[in-house]
């Protein structure tokens, strides 16, 4: 196999990389588009299919436009800016449509779609900053490579992140063996920060490790070294569609708590409410919130992995908002045999969430209707929440 090798991209492959063939084996590029004739360096290569990066662009396909971003081919941050914006949220659409389609999903009616209000300027207000120890300064890793690229300026990064770059380049007495931050900005402009030194992630000298953010339903206290969402935006309609989708009064679990980001929009309903979370930490935060907005007698928190508890308990409905990974199998059964009449679902991986569904609308305890709805968490990217 030759180092570069050319070939026209065919089509979309999920989650939104070109797809085309050299020699009757796929070739997947990123930064790609149906139409292009690309030259493709060959950086992995397996029985099926090689996995290619961009080297040139030969001729343009009709829909490739120039990148809103002067750091675009080197940073791994964006993926999809040679595409316009509206033609972003038509490929999600059919990557999520595919992938459900592929898993045997049925949906109940259109998948609805919410896109990102001006094109994802300014929205990601969740960033890890790589630091490059040789040259002193914070950037972000291109892809599938350990360099840092030093970024000028970031046309997605809210303020308050831009902000805490700017400072983190100017330092000079950072600790030894650091490699890199975690920053995490509010949308009124505050930020914080954690230190990442190897496998250790520590507070870093006059900056904050929390902010607080307000998703509509009260004001929540967040900290860059857990978790948090990234589209503040998003994220609140995203709280506002989950509580529109709640069966009348109950009693409800949910699964993966975290800070009690989605809880305080759910106990907002007056809903009695357990919650199981298996970070210590995430649910002391939770209770701080839950008291602040006055809901600490409504939710029962409990700090317990979900894999090991039981759903046996007469709940209306149960709420999950897992990591990429998905429902472990375990739980996945669980939910299925429990009692609960409707089962909520926010995932940030389509293909692990296809998986679940298929699952989940099984046999004849399955679930048995579904509606969809899916949001530009990460615009410019192939990354969708759902």
């Amino acid at each position: 196999m030759p180092e570069t090798i050319t070939l026209t991209i065919e089509k979309f492959a999920p989650p939104g990389n070109g797809l085309g063939f050299y020699r009757g084996k796929a070739v997947f590029v990123p930064l790609t588009l149906p139409g292009d004739e690309v030259k493709v360096g060959v950086e992995k290569e397996k029985k099926s299919y090689i996995i290619g990066r961009l080297e040139r662009v030969v001729r343009p396909g009709e829909k490739r436009r120039e990148p809103s971003c002067s750091h675009y081919r080197e940073c791994g941050g964006c993926d999809l800016l040679h595409l316009a914006y509206v033609d972003q949220v038509d490929l999600k659409r059919r990557m999520l449509n595919e992938l459900l389609e592929h898993a045997g999903v049925t949906v109940n009616g259109p998948v609805t779609f919410r896109a990102a209000p001006g094109e994802g300027i300014g929205s990601r207000h969740r960033a890890l900053f790589h630091y490059d120890r040789k040259l002193r300064f914070f950037g972000f890793r291109p892809r599938r490579r350990h360099q840092v690229v030093a970024i000028d300026s970031c046309r997605v990064l809210a303020p308050g992140l831009k902000t805490l770059l700017d400072g983190l380049n100017r330092r000079t007495n950072l600790p030894p063996a650091t490699t890199g931050v975690y920053g995490l900005a509010s949308s009124t402009g505050e930020f914080a920060a954690a230190l990442v030194r190897g496998r250790k992630i520590t507070s870093l000298d006059m900056i904050g490790e929390t902010i607080f953010e307000d998703y509509g339903f009260g004001r929540i206290e967040l900290t860059a070294a857990g978790f948090a969402q990234n589209n503040p935006g998003i994220t609140g309609r995203l709280a506002a569609d989950l509580v529109d989708s709640l069966p009348g009064p109950g009693k409800l679990a949910e699964l993966y708590g975290g800070s009690g980001t989605f809880t305080l929009a759910l106990a907002a309903c007056d809903h009695q409410i357990t919650v199981y979370e298996s970070d210590r930490r995430a649910v002391a935060r939770a209770r701080r919130n839950l008291a602040a907005a006055g809901r600490k007698q409504q939710v029962r928190l409990l700090c317990a992995r979900v894999e090991e508890v039981s759903f046996a308990a007469p709940f209306a409905a149960i709420v999950a908002d897992p990591p990429r990974g998905g429902l472990p199998a375990p739980v996945r059964r669980k939910i299925i045999a429990s009692p609960a009449s409707h089962f909520l679902y926010v995932s940030c991986n389509p293909a692990t969430l296809a998986r679940d569904l298929a699952e989940l609308q099984s046999g004849p305890e399955g679930f048995s209707r579904c509606s969809l709805a899916a949001y530009d968490m990460y615009p410019g990217t192939t990354h969708l929440e759902v």
